[in-house]
């Protein structure tokens, strides 16, 4: 048989196999892999490519190579969820490095992390100061889970006193060019007043500064003033 057939049968039937597989193995979102995981895959894969070149070797080997492996993760997987001391072991566990706004060193050691990810992974979650952070957790696959401060956390609706069943599960905007939209505010059941201490609260003393104004679904209140644009250009100057 021609070297280019062969090739082209075996990564035919390689990737059938593999697909056949991949759905035995069932469906886990990237971001919930585990590095064991991920290995597992990279080496599967890696010998569905193996398998589909190499023409020196018979095809059956590789095909039972894959079998094996996926079969192994398939136990591996079925163990994890019916013993803790296998969890612990396969995934690993979730690792507090920060409590209380303080590191924690040892655990961070224990785990490779290093502060650089540290602060790399909280300010992609929009944190930038440690000591607002309550508690962090690296998790099994490597994300970093944020809980702030009590007095850190941005107020909900309930905590704000606003009726949310009006609220349509979308963000509302009040404030539009220093124009405040009356019909919003009655549809929201709020009122100027509610407004104006909103505004104040963040340091605004007059509706007509306010670019945009807007009520987010969480209840926070967003608020971009025209004074923004100006104090940054005076602050890079």
């Amino acid at each position: 048989m021609p070297i280019l057939l062969e090739v082209v049968l075996r990564s035919i039937t390689a990737f059938f196999v593999l697909l056949i597989l991949a759905r035995l193995m069932g469906k886990t979102q990237i971001s919930q892999l585990t590095f064991f995981d991920y290995v597992v895959g990279i080496t599967i894969g890696s010998i569905a490519a193996i398998t589909s070149t190499n023409v020196n070797s018979p095809i059956i080997g590789g095909l039972i190579a894959l079998t094996l492996w996926a079969a192994l993760a398939l136990a591996s997987h079925a163990l994890v969820l019916k013993s803790i001391p296998a969890r612990k072991l396969l995934q690993g566990e979730p690792t507090v490095v920060i409590r209380n706004g303080k590191l924690m060193e040892d655990s961070m050691a224990r785990s490779q992390y290093n502060v650089d990810e540290l602060m790399l992974q909280l300010r992609q979650q929009k944190v930038f100061d440690l000591s607002k952070v309550q508690q962090a957790v690296l998790e099994t696959n490597g994300k970093l889970s944020v809980l702030l401060k009590a007095d850190e956390a941005a107020p909900t609706r309930k905590d704000l006193q606003i009726d949310t069943s009006s609220m349509g599960g979308q963000p509302v905007v009040l404030v539009v060019g220093g124009n405040i939209a009356y019909h919003r505010l009655k549809e929201m059941k709020l009122d100027e007043n509610w407004l104006m201490e909103q505004l104040k609260a963040q340091g605004i003393n007059r509706v007509d500064e306010v670019v945009v104004a807007q009520l987010g679904t969480s209840g926070e209140l967003y608020v971009d003033t025209k004074s923004d644009w100006e104090s940054d250009q005076v602050s890079t100057l």
